[in-house]
């Protein structure tokens, strides 16, 4: 009877070691994260800069499916550039492990990845049926026939003569039933197919009940959409209407029910910022020569950009205490959304309409942060900078702080105790975040660059809610920032 306690007080610690990180002082629940991607000539460096922070996530799938115009479905180099990159890893992990708890072993990473099958052409040339061109570095042309929802999804085989089940969406029957009440935050990189395949099984294997249940903990956060089976969880075609994302001349060709999920992010084009593009005017984020020479993985970073790296951006952040993740309308390291509106679920989020100065605007931060992770292949943790610890009246979590509040109502915030672990000084910068509030009034904040804060709630303010951001860098090279995000309601 003793041995089965002990057994089960193990089993409860390597739950809690799994589930939980020990991130800049304090313990955070890890994120569960499911990436699909196409490992194509932007994949591989969102993958690198992913396994740099992967102590903060839970990776239970990474899928790759080839996509057109990039790669054939039989072509390897995408299987094999996910896998060249595990290896890298492989080479890093144990001196990652020296500065974070909770690096997935490579192992781990191995026996998730997994193959879908594709491939589908990007979203806006489904139609176009050719492609001939430039892709990052390299000149491609591909060619492909008609492309119906129908013939990819469901029963029997795929065009390609291969059945439209794949080691990767069978794998995904695995992920979806566990039993874990967390969100999963798909980040769709690429190839959707396997992923939607997927669902369609699952909901016809566990019933009704356990497919909603699944549904519900679904956060997918789509780049541009990727291809045309994104159409079981959205409706192209209404989207198309808002004229606002390059779909080219693709239709909607699927007939059937939308299968909603908790929450759907759609990224219609901020996340260019972070793409390839040859123009000498263009800001590249990242260069490789910035990147080359830190370690095994960092010499696979070619000039290919990150284009689906906002897609994890967004939960960094909100372990910085910037942004709770299931709260698109915050503004975070990885762009503000809005709500897609009328005729879309109420889950459904898009950067229509918001200015990509919301994704810009951290930009600096972001990659000194990268440039700082970088070093961990090579150095160790005191020879690195360290994140500062942002408190505010001695709450030193990263959750976002709430607050009510009324007209004329003189606040006060103290971050004084907010402290640095190698002693470096610290700069503090109190802002108002109109974009993210839905107060619309001025409010102009007295001394913002002092560790306290006290100013009177707008007399004009009826109803709505004031979100203040606290940025905490220090003094080291490179400078590091963390946040903390206040929310002021009034009624």
């Amino acid at each position: 009877m003793k041995l089965n306690k002990y057994v089960l007080v193990i089993a409860f610690l390597f739950f809690l070691f799994k589930s939980q990180s020990w991130v800049w002082g304090q313990t955070i629940e890890k994120y569960r994260v499911v990436i699909m991607t196409d490992m194509t000539h932007d994949d591989g460096n969102s993958l690198i800069r992913y396994l740099h922070y992967a102590h903060l996530f839970d990776t239970e799938a990474i899928i790759v499916t080839n996509q057109l115009p990039d790669y054939y479905h039989d072509s390897p180099e995408p299987w094999n550039k996910a896998q060249e990159i595990i290896k890298a890893y492989q080479k890093e992990y144990q001196q990652f492990s020296k500065h974070h708890v909770g690096y997935p072993s490579h192992e781990q990473l191995f026996q998730v990845t997994k193959p879908g099958r594709g491939a589908l052409p990007i979203i806006w040339l489904t139609n176009e049926k050719k492609f001939s061109g430039p892709i990052g570095d390299r000149h491609m042309e591909s060619e492909w026939g008609d492309i119906r929802f129908s013939d990819w999804i469901g029963e029997g085989n795929n065009p390609n003569g291969e059945p439209k089940d794949s080691p990767g969406s069978e794998y995904l029957q695995e992920v979806f039933a566990k039993d874990d009440d967390r969100p999963i935050f798909v980040q769709m990189w690429g190839g959707p197919v396997t992923f939607i395949q997927a669902l369609y099984r699952y909901q016809q294997r566990q019933g009704e009940k356990n497919y909603q249940k699944l549904l519900n903990k679904l956060h997918v956060y789509g780049i541009l959409l990727q291809d045309i089976t994104f159409d079981y969880l959205i409706d192209l075609d209404k989207v198309k209407e808002l004229d606002c994302a390059n779909f080219g001349t693709t239709r909607s060709t699927y007939n059937g029910k939308r299968h909603s999920p908790r929450w759907l992010l759609h990224d219609s084009g901020h996340f260019w910022k972070y793409c390839y593009n040859p123009n000498p005017d263009f800001e590249k984020l990242m260069l490789p020569q910035e990147v080359n020479g830190h370690g095994p993985m960092s010499d696979l970073y070619d000039n290919g950009g990150e284009g689906d790296t906002p897609s994890f951006l967004y939960l960094i952040s909100a372990s910085l205490g910037l942004n709770d993740p299931l709260k698109p309308d915050h503004g975070s390291w990885g762009s503000l959304f809005q709500p897609m509106g009328a005729g879309f679920p109420k889950g459904y989020y898009h950067t229509c309409g918001v200015e990509v100065e919301q994704l810009m605007r951290w930009k600096d931060a972001v990659k000194r942060d990268f440039i700082n992770r970088l070093d961990f292949s090579f150095k160790d943790p005191e020879e690195v900078n360290q994140i500062p610890v942002s408190i505010v009246n001695n709450d030193s979590s990263s959750q976002v702080l709430k607050f009510s509040v009324r007209a004329g109502q003189l606040v006060a915030f103290d971050a004084s105790k907010s402290y640095d672990p190698e002693g470096q000084e610290l700069n503090f910068s109190w802002f108002y975040y109109p974009e993210a509030s839905s107060y619309t009034g001025n409010l102009t904040l007295d001394k913002p660059e002092d560790a306290k804060l006290t100013f009177e709630i707008p007399s004009d303010i009826k109803a709505g809610e004031i979100h203040l951001i606290l940025q905490v860098t220090d003094s080291g090279s490179p400078a590091l920032t963390s946040y903390r995000r206040i929310v002021l309601s009034a009624s």
